[in-house]
């Protein structure tokens, strides 16, 4: 599902972004895939009388703007350089707009099939990837969007950049949304030679009536041998594949980031629902958190984008 991928990295020089890189590097190298690199510069920064530009002239603001745009690109082809002595073509980018808007237009423009962002950033003069713009790209994206933290649960080696993944955590509500990307996390584990781990939070609904606690459990218990059953069921659909099944009572978020703990996960693939407005807020949350929280790898697909953009 990797072969020939391209890879969309966007930069904003810092310790995070560097670590991110070495993921979508691993991950080109190992499918025969390329890397556009690309850092966004906001134009708000040059914007004359704008909340950013506000003290600077249009002569100071251009000039800005120029010195900002040539120390990018000097940045650029040295990460392009560093990319190619590990065996990977790449190339570089440079897009004015919001940083956010900027990743997923070029995403979509160069038919990327996956981003790779770091979850955490800088703020400054170079402020790019922090966490509100990864979560804007995880939740926009129409490519898998792998988050990507510093120092935690690494499946990537530094010296040789080899893929090192041995257990997938796929968190999954039954829903179309998740069974679209089913197929997705089994054929990652075939290609990485990785166990699937099916996973289901049972989380109880709000509306219950507190003066019914007996009820209540009931009800709980109920769902979580409902699940398990589901969970079985999903199970024999994957032969060749080790696959375990848990169900966990509690606040999904919670219990995924928990399970990756508990567990030993190396990464973490998460369906989205791609609502926006009140159903992003009940549902694109819950990826949200995990993106946030999670201490390993977190990649998200959306529905109906779970395959490659690109016209192969």
């Amino acid at each position: 599902m990797f072969s020939s991928s391209h890879i969309l990295f966007p930069t904003d020089f810092s310790h995070y972004a560097m670590n991110a890189m070495k993921y979508a590097v691993a991950i080109a190298k190992a499918f025969e895939g390329e890397v556009h690199v690309v850092h966004v510069l906001d134009p708000a920064l040059f914007n004359v009388g704008g909340s950013h530009g506000a003290w600077l002239t249009r002569s100071d603001a251009e000039s800005l703007e120029k010195t900002m745009r040539s120390k990018a690109e000097t940045r650029l082809e040295h990460l392009v350089q560093r990319i190619a002595e590990e065996g990977v073509k790449a190339h570089s980018h440079i897009a004015f707009d919001k940083p956010a808007r900027g990743i997923i237009a070029l995403s979509e423009e160069l038919e990327c099939d996956m981003v790779v962002i770091a979850t955490h950033g800088r703020t400054g003069f170079d402020h790019l990837v922090f966490g509100s713009v990864a979560e804007q790209v995880v939740r926009r994206s129409q490519a898998p969007v792998l988050s990507v933290k510093h120092a935690v649960h690494d499946f990537v080696s530094d010296g040789s950049l080899e893929l090192n993944v041995s257990r997938i955590l796929f968190p999954t509500d039954f829903s179309e949304s998740a069974d679209h990307a089913l197929p997705y996390a089994a054929s990652l584990c075939r290609e990485l030679g990785a166990s699937l781990i099916l996973f289901h939070a049972a989380e109880l609904p709000v509306v219950l009536p507190e003066f019914m606690p007996d009820s209540a459990a009931t009800v709980g218990a109920d769902m979580q041998a409902l699940a398990h059953e589901s969970l079985e069921r999903q199970k024999e659909a994957w032969s060749g594949i080790p696959v375990e099944t848990e169900v966990s009572p509690g606040v999904p978020y919670r219990e995924i980031c928990a399970a990756v703990e508990r567990l030993n996960v190396d990464l973490i693939v998460l369906p989205t629902h791609g609502h926006s407005g009140l159903g992003h807020a009940l549902f694109g949350s819950v990826a949200a958190k995990v993106v946030r929280r999670a201490s390993c790898p977190v990649l998200t697909i959306r529905p109906g984008n779970s395959g490659s953009q690109r016209k192969k």
